[in-house]
């Protein structure tokens, strides 16, 4: 259970946080709790050296505090299904050298320690790392579900959010709904979408008040003592129904009734629009990750400020987080640990915030604190754990809403644990107050870590919050694992309950982007120039992409650009509006893996002028390069390759001549760039050979590999009107122009 044990030797306690009464339950044969190093030992604590000399990855771990009998290491490509055979260490090892890693690949590694004591016989942990990664450029889809509600007051804000989620990578599609809607309503929309790219579609980003699934019978927080004691056990938000793309969820069997917590919203009855499915495997685990932005039902304490108000707050914060704007001009790179439990249940909660802050910034910039309050409202964290005995509003010894509402809080992701607010629909929430937050509250994820136990280690290595939330639903509740698929010990990491709170897609270490781009156009050329960032180190250049339209798809038009570069020249395929974006890149290093970071894409819009034939033809009756609208008998695109000012213009004159004995051939113009020219030599017409060539763009040249039996003695001359001299012994020669685009 999520609060201290009533059932003990010593008195029985109760807590009064947030207007509501907590009487924990649990059985003391569970309750036992384990001391600090031991919580910590509950999980392997994962880190890794990297070099760019072999070995090239050596993990290291914290030593196991219980009896060591077997250690055990895996490696495999994330994402992929086969862990192997896996590795036997010494049950001392403390590090292992990887002597099989190779340079520019991201591995994942699976260290499984087994110990000789029964309230932790398996302690695991889990990394992604690698050296000199390359950087991620396409992410996939995002399904964007917006709230009718607020697109027009938030447009601004919405068209930024859509920006931004693109310009790192991400191809965005998207689906407005009425909150009034049904929830299987907004799924059809979802899975339409999925269904129209399922191999790239990997996340769902819900914004606003977007109508809220419920399902099964939970209890993961564990208090499920029999009325009039607080029940909350019942139907709780699940999320992951929005994320599941081929499960049957269904609402006919479930009939429980005997939540108490919150009036009858735990309710759960045949028909009434609440799923029956209490667990997370087999067919619904879902497909796609899902993080929700809802702050709706914080009237008491948003202090006055509407729910769309609330949500431009939290949209103008993650773009300044995600541009490096103000307060995130510089990251601090700390993570911090607030745990008021005292490890009991041997749930070991806060083994979530050291595991993750350990393979981010390493042991040394992770530590526990006392003081959440004070430490997040005087220094920045990217990751803050805290938990403790909770209502729907607080944690004890860690926060209440109130605080989030009144005093900044300056970590960017929390990770929160406690009693009845993981159930996160219910009116002014703590744990989307962390969403909330002061203007300059840095908080753009929140998660009830515990059961299960959230690892952000794909942080560490450039991966997003979508791939920790295919972790933990994936790799940590395996259906043969230690929690079989039943729910019944609340202690089930399978249940339907876990969610994310805010952006489903956050990368945790964002880059300053390039600025001030801009575009200029010339013909077929376009010339982009922008600024490097200020302040950011081992900078690799920039990423530079052109797309017909701004929401993709988005081609990358040049190799990396060298550091230091501020400009670059594009050819464009024809006229036209073209969008460019480019990206700055970072050498990365974490305390588990150094890989090449993208910034924040940064766009402009060039509009390319009809050029060359095009602009030619323009407001001819008939533009086609083969037509012949004055009736010189002379097309088109062959009047225009030789110099005629516009279509109307006679072409005879400008046509190439021979010389009187038939041994030279002359082109009086000396030639468009964009026309593409070759002079032809024949001695039966039924033979043609390109003897001299001038590409559009270039410059005229004789072919030696022509294969003309005289192309040898053949002359050019260039200088003026061009000319091509065949003074073979041919009786006869036949002399031809070819122009092309």
């Amino acid at each position: 259970m999520v609060g201290y044990p009533p059932r003990l030797t010593f008195a029985r306690l109760w807590f009064v946080l947030g207007g509501l009464v907590l009487c924990p339950s649990a059985d003391p044969a569970r309750s036992q709790s384990l001391t600090h190093d031991e919580m910590r030992s509950s999980a392997v604590e994962l880190s890794a050296t990297v070099s760019e000399t072999a070995p090239h990855i050596t993990l290291q771990w914290n030593p196991g505090i219980f009896p060591v009998t077997g250690i055990t290491v895996y490696r495999r490509l994330p994402g992929s299904g086969d862990w192997g055979s896996g590795t036997s260490l010494p049950a001392t090892a403390t590090s292992h050298a990887d002597t099989t890693a190779a340079p520019g690949v991201l591995y994942e590694y699976r260290v499984v320690r087994t110990h000789d004591h029964p309230s932790v016989p398996v302690a695991e942990g889990h990394l992604w790392s690698g050296v000199n990664v390359p950087p991620v450029e396409s992410r996939g889809r995002l399904i964007l579900i917006v709230e009718s509600g607020i697109a027009a007051p938030l447009a601004t804000e919405i068209a930024r959010l859509t920006d931004d989620l693109t310009g790192d990578g991400w191809t965005v599609v998207r689906s407005d709904v009425a909150r009034t809607d049904s929830v299987p309503s907004v799924k059809a929309a979802i899975l339409a979408h999925y269904q129209a790219d399922p191999g790239a579609t990997r996340a769902v980003f819900l914004l606003g008040r977007i109508p809220v699934p419920y399902s099964g019978i939970v209890c993961p927080d564990g208090h499920y003592d029999p009325p009039p004691d607080a029940h909350h056990r019942g139907a709780w938000p699940a999320d992951v129904y929005y994320g599941d793309m081929d499960g049957v969820w269904t609402d006919s069997t479930v009939n429980y009734t005997t939540a108490n917590v919150d009036g009858t919203r735990n309710h759960n009855i045949p028909g009434d629009g609440k799923f029956d499915q209490s667990l997370i495997v087999g067919e619904h685990l879902p497909e796609l990750a899902v993080g929700r932005v809802d702050l709706s039902n914080l009237s008491w304490i948003s202090n006055g400020v509407s729910e769309t108000n609330l949500i431009r707050r939290y949209l103008n914060r993650h773009h300044d987080f995600r541009h490096r704007l103000s307060p995130f001009t510089t990251l601090a790179n700390k993570v911090m640990i607030d745990d008021n439990f005292s490890n009991a249940f041997n749930i070991n909660g806060g083994a979530s915030g050291w595991s993750s802050g350990i393979a981010l910034v390493g042991n040394a910039n992770t530590s526990a604190q006392s003081d959440w309050v004070g430490t997040l409202r005087d220094q920045s964290h990217l990751i803050a754990y805290g938990s403790g005995p909770g209502s729907f509003g607080s944690a004890w010894g860690v926060s209440s809403n109130i605080d989030f509402r009144d005093t900044r809080c300056r970590a960017v992701i929390t990770l929160l644990f406690g009693s009845f607010f993981g159930d996160w629909d219910s009116s002014d929430n703590y744990l989307r107050a962390a969403l909330m937050g002061t203007t300059q509250s840095h908080g753009l994820v929140s998660l009830w870590s515990g059961i299960p136990r959230w690892q952000l280690f794909p942080l560490a290595a450039g991966g997003t919050m979508a791939d920790a939330y295919h972790h933990v639903l994936r790799e940590s509740n395996l259906p043969g694992g230690p929690f079989p698929p039943h729910d019944d010990s609340w202690t089930n990491p399978d249940q339907t309950h876990v969610a994310l709170m805010g952006d489903p897609v956050l990368r945790i270490q964002p880059v300053k982007p390039v600025s001030s781009l801009s575009g200029s156009a010339s013909a077929d050329q376009v010339t982009l120039t922008w600024s490097n960032p200020l302040g950011e180190s081992d900078l690799r250049g920039s990423l530079i992409y052109r797309a017909s339209s701004a929401s993709g798809p988005w081609t990358r038009v040049a190799p990396q650009t060298a550091p230091g570069t501020t400009s670059h020249v594009d050819t464009v395929p024809a006229p036209g509006t073209w969008h460019y974006m480019v990206r700055s890149v970072k050498r990365q290093a974490t305390a588990s893996a150094t890989y090449d970071n993208p910034g924040q894409g940064i766009f402009t819009t060039v509009t390319v002028p009809l050029y060359g034939y095009a602009a030619w033809a323009q407001g001819l009756p008939d533009p086609a390069a083969e037509a012949d609208v004055n009736g010189d008998g002379v097309t088109n695109l062959f009047a225009y390759a030789a110099g005629a000012a516009d279509g109307h213009s006679p072409a005879l004159g400008l046509l190439p001549t021979l010389s009187a004995d038939g041994s030279g051939y002359t082109v009086p113009a000396s030639g468009r760039s964009d026309i593409h020219y070759a002079i032809q030599l024949s001695t039966d017409l039924a033979q043609w050979y390109t003897v001299a060539a001038k590409p559009a763009g270039g410059t005229w040249s004789l072919l030696a590999g022509s294969g003309y039996p005289h192309q040898a003695g053949l002359s050019l001359n260039a200088s003026g009107p061009v000319t091509v001299t065949d003074p073979g012994p041919e009786p006869r020669r036949f002399w031809r122009l070819k122009v092309s685009q």
